[in-house]
């Protein structure tokens, strides 16, 4: 039995077409094209999903018309669709899939990060205790918006949540190294550096947690 295809209806000058195109080529991704201005049967396909309009990209995967989905939507649907040829045809989309949200969380850790150094400097005398837990919690955390976590997905979020951890950590010891932290930690007497370092290591290790049971109880 041949391969299903995922289809995309596009035309030329189209950036969101250009777009999508290139992200699913470069993720491997095998599609069967269908230019609508040299196709009067793929504008007619395009005007029938869309409700009469010519929007593109549109992408067809078995039942689903997609109008001007991204990649982790392609993925998504072809998953759904298609689940017994989804490794034939996604290629590594679903690991690039993910590249944005990886790059949305490091900017949402680097803003936390950027907050406590200033906040550090403002304040050498006071711990700010949650700062280091969020910094290196909010890049795995981000990740598991996207979607219900799966064991497919643990592997990029263990290799995220160390990546934060070892940042911030390495963070912390440059602000200690500054004379930044000084103040007073949770548990009472003890270095504030070894706290913050605890902290960098428990934010990533509570969202892997919970992200593991949901995973394992969705099977």
């Amino acid at each position: 039995m041949s391969t299903p295809a995922i289809e995309v209806l596009w035309r030329p000058g189209c950036p969101y077409c250009s777009r999508l195109r290139r992200d699913l080529a470069r993720a491997g991704v095998v599609t069967v094209e269908h230019d609508i201005w040299a196709d009067p049967a793929a504008a007619a396909r395009v005007r029938a999903a869309t409700g009469g309009d010519e929007t593109v990209p549109t992408v067809v995967i078995g039942k689903r018309a997609l109008v001007n989905p991204d990649l982790r939507q392609v993925v998504a649907a072809v998953r759904e669709q298609l689940p017994d040829h989804a490794d034939d045809l996604l290629g590594h989309a679903e690991l690039e899939a993910q590249t944005p949200v990886w790059r949305e969380g490091a900017l949402a850790g680097a803003v936390v990060a950027l907050l406590w150094v200033v906040l550090a400097a403002w304040r050498p005398d006071t711990q700010w205790h949650l700062a280091p837990f969020l910094a290196a919690a909010a890049p795995p955390w981000l990740l598991t918006r996207r979607g219900e976590p799966d064991r497919d997905s643990l592997p990029l979020l263990r290799r995220v949540s160390l990546t934060s951890s070892v940042v911030v950590i390495t963070l912390t010891g440059v602000l200690w190294t500054l004379g930044l932290l000084h103040g007073p930690v949770i548990t009472g007497p003890g270095p504030a550096v070894v706290e913050s370092m605890v902290l960098a290591v428990l934010g990533p290790a509570v969202v892997l947690a919970l992200a593991t049971r949901r995973a394992h109880r969705s099977g």
